[in-house]
């Protein structure tokens, strides 16, 4: 009877140790990358023959605002991304985007209207990549629609034409109104 016990106390002692000798690696574990926190994309449009429009978009909120382009006109557009759920500390998550440029993609798509997006001098590159938080719009007909911005976390195919054959995963996606006049 005695030696049984004996024999439980050693195995229960021996697998303590295994235990703590298998969680105490030296190898400290890579870190976790969190994802931030964004509640609006801020979308600002500039012509040299139009007013600057701004779109402030709020991603836990119903929204109203529509772009309004003019046919054959070249707008540069500027993207932000922002956590602005401490309204006085608004943290401009772009910044993180930018940082990690490799692994993002901004990428518009377009339903019922026809916009050329190319990416603008300005905007941040990878290589020759650009990741699309400038750039330039140009719609080639006028009429009524939507576009669809992503911001996209690790693409696989970055020269992709769908959304669907880019993949990764979004980080955001909204659709918003666009109205395009002659």
């Amino acid at each position: 009877m005695k030696t049984l016990l004996t024999i439980k106390k050693t195995i229960s002692i021996l697998c303590c140790l295994a235990f703590l000798i298998s969680s105490c690696s030296k190898d400290d574990p890579d870190a976790i990358n969190e994802q931030e926190y964004i509640s609006n994309v801020v979308i600002t449009l500039d012509s040299s023959d139009s007013e600057s429009q701004t779109v402030d978009w709020d991603l836990s909120e119903m929204n109203t605002q529509n772009i309004n382009l003019k046919l054959n006109t070249n707008y540069n557009v500027n993207v932000s991304f922002l956590n602005n759920s401490d309204p006085s500390d608004v943290e401009n998550v772009t910044l993180e985007i930018i940082e990690e440029a490799d692994e993002h993609q901004v990428f518009f798509e377009f339903a019922d209207v026809n916009v050329n997006v190319t990416s603008a001098s300005n905007d941040t590159k990878v290589g020759t990549r650009g990741v699309l938080i400038n750039s330039i719009w140009n719609a080639t007909s006028a009429g009524t629609g939507l576009v669809r911005l992503y911001l996209v976390h690790q693409p696989t195919n970055f020269n992709a034409t769908t959304r669907e054959a880019m993949g990764g995963f979004n980080d955001v996606s909204i659709d918003i109104p666009v109205t395009i006049t002659e």
